[in-house]
């Protein structure tokens, strides 16, 4: 990930994100982004602005720590495309919906990047 982008590790940054922030939903994923205000803390510093801070994780339906980490592992791979074109300033979850089998990495590429452009988090504002 570049120096730019931090992961979130938190709950109750999870929670926020949930409940204040947008999100769109597809056949294999959803994406939450929350635009963080210039006063947000964490253990009372404030966020800087040019942060992304990521979060990547799975739906309840998967069953084994292999097919979990291996999701999360498509997402991350995924994002690593999208990411210089993401508008800094946001908190985005990447949740990758159970199913009986994992998408290709393609098709996780092409729905993320339809998402991002989607919530208008690309700086171009179109896919690439």
């Amino acid at each position: 990930m570049l120096k730019t982008t931090q992961t979130l590790r938190f709950n109750y940054e999870f929670s926020r994100i949930y409940k204040r922030g947008k999100f769109s939903t597809g056949r294999h994923l959803a994406v939450h982004a929350f635009k963080r205000g210039p006063n947000l803390k964490h253990n009372l510093t404030r966020i800087p602005q040019d942060l992304l801070r990521v979060g990547f994780t799975n739906s309840h339906g998967r069953k084994t720590a292999v097919a979990r980490n291996r999701a999360k592992r498509l997402l991350r791979a995924a994002f690593a495309k999208y990411e210089p074109d993401v508008l800094l300033g946001y908190d985005i979850i990447f949740l990758m919906k159970s199913g009986e089998i994992l998408p290709t990495y393609q098709e996780v590429e092409k729905e993320m990047g339809r998402h991002l452009s989607n919530l208008g988090l690309l700086k171009s504002g179109e896919l690439l």
